[in-house]
């Protein structure tokens, strides 16, 4: 009997046990259950795509992302890889779209046609097309599509996306390829920034702040912004233009800026082109991550018009 019992027991405590360590396992949660889903290996990039040097994959991004505490936004600007699965068009997004261009999106290591998806992907929140440029339509980011988007990374009370200066900088969508040509960094000159200086040095400013001091900024003109720009429709003068410049890299917002001095207005819209190789004088803002020369004027062009 004393043997039976004994049996019984130690099967009770195993029972128990086996209970125990069931309802410490979160099914379907990567993180605590390892073995609730098989982690697929990233599908191979497209033959032919070629990938910026230093660009990470959605499970490096993740990785990056869960090290940071709720709220908080990654020190630097990362390249992420990864395959379009799904798109966020919420209620509003159609009225947003027009305004704004851009698209909110989940790119996974692995491209939608496998079998076996991973559990976390990377929400690219807010993203523009090529150096901030507005998206013009729905059919330059679809499902399917491989891209590398370039932005900083946050954990947004566990969700893994983008922060702020969010664009799309390579695709194999031909169509996105037309509407947005790459273009060759300029060289700066003397005590000129280039873009991703004066990014850098915009992060040094506490958000919504502007800095005291001017900076001299050269970049390429990536768009325009009429909507945000005063033109007269009787002359055509411009106030101010609004408009975006990169080099490459990264792009800034020029917002609200003279023409060859401070509050010297433009006299034409053409006096400022995409392609266009500027230099901007202007105190830098750090608006939600993005680098903002405002206020300034265009010191120098190669623009025809200018």
């Amino acid at each position: 009997m004393k043997v039976q019992h004994l049996i019984l027991a130690l099967t009770v405590l195993a029972v128990v046990a086996t209970s125990c360590e069931e309802k410490q396992v979160m099914p379907g949660d990567n993180d605590h259950n390892q073995a609730s889903l098989v982690i697929p290996d990233p599908t191979p990039d497209p033959e032919g795509f070629k990938v910026p040097e230093g660009t990470i994959n959605v499970y490096k991004a993740v990785e990056i992302a869960k090290s940071l505490k709720f709220g908080e936004v990654s020190k630097d600007r990362y390249l992420i890889k990864g395959y379009v699965i799904s798109f966020n068009h919420n209620e509003s997004f159609k009225t947003d779209f027009p305004v704004y261009g851009n698209e909110m999106f989940y790119i996974s290591a692995v491209a939608p046609t496998e079998e076996i998806q991973p559990l976390n992907n990377f929400y690219a929140y807010r993203a523009l097309g090529r150096y901030g440029a507005k998206l013009p339509d729905l059919d330059c980011i679809k499902e399917g599509d491989f891209v590398v988007i370039s932005c900083y990374i946050t954990n947004y009370n566990g969700v893994f996306e983008s922060s702020g200066a969010c664009f799309v900088s390579a695709s194999n969508n031909e169509h996105f390829n037309a509407t947005f040509p790459e273009v060759t960094a300029p060289t700066t000159k003397g005590d000129e920034l280039s873009v991703t200086e004066a990014e850098a040095y915009a992060h040094t400013v506490e958000d919504g702040k502007t800095s005291t001091d001017y900076k001299y900024v050269r970049g390429i003109v990536s768009s325009i912004d009429l909507s945000k720009s005063t033109i007269d429709e009787v002359t055509g003068a411009v106030d101010f233009i609004t408009f975006n410049i990169t080099d490459g890299n990264t792009y800034g917002t020029a917002f609200k800026t003279y023409y060859k001095a401070d509050d010297h207005p433009f006299t034409s819209v053409d006096q400022v082109a995409v392609g266009d190789e500027v230099v901007v004088y202007a105190r830098i803002q750090n608006y939600g991550g993005i680098c903002e020369p405002v206020y300034g004027y265009v010191k120098e062009s190669n623009n025809p018009n200018f």
